[in-house]
């Protein structure tokens, strides 16, 4: 099979990790560093596949070294494998909670009930 060839912007691009993030798990061993040096580098299928790997793994609690090490000890057959099985999900995160805001109740006239922000300034306040 032949492996597709990927600049670091390409690689950047497809797995959404900024290209810092890609140089530092070079350094840190968790991807292999690219083929050829200087312009001439390039990224193949295994680091793309890797790359994508690790936020999987990240999801199920894994650390860094722990994924160097499952990465070091494992065909690349069997991490294709491994991220077919992971459907390709990264969890979203929980959406967040909009903030707490207290409110102050008018009682109007015929029965209307006005409620404003608390945080109001004495203008707004005034002018309400």
């Amino acid at each position: 099979m032949t492996q597709s060839e990927y600049t670091i912007q390409e690689l950047s691009e497809l797995t959404g990790l900024p290209r810092r993030t890609i140089h530092f798990y070079v350094q840190q061993e968790i991807i292999p560093p690219p083929e050829g040096a200087g312009l001439g580098a390039y990224y193949t299928d295994d680091h793309l596949l890797r790359l994508k790997l690790v936020p999987l793994l990240r999801q199920q609690g894994l650390r860094l070294d722990d994924i160097r090490e499952k990465f070091r000890g494992t065909a690349d057959a069997k991490l294709g494998e491994l991220y077919e099985q992971s459907n390709h999900k990264i969890p979203a995160p929980p959406p967040a909670q909009p903030a707490r805001q207290n409110y102050v109740h008018y009682q109007l006239t015929a029965g209307i009930l006005l409620m404003a922000p608390a945080g109001l300034s004495p203008l707004d306040r005034q002018r309400l």
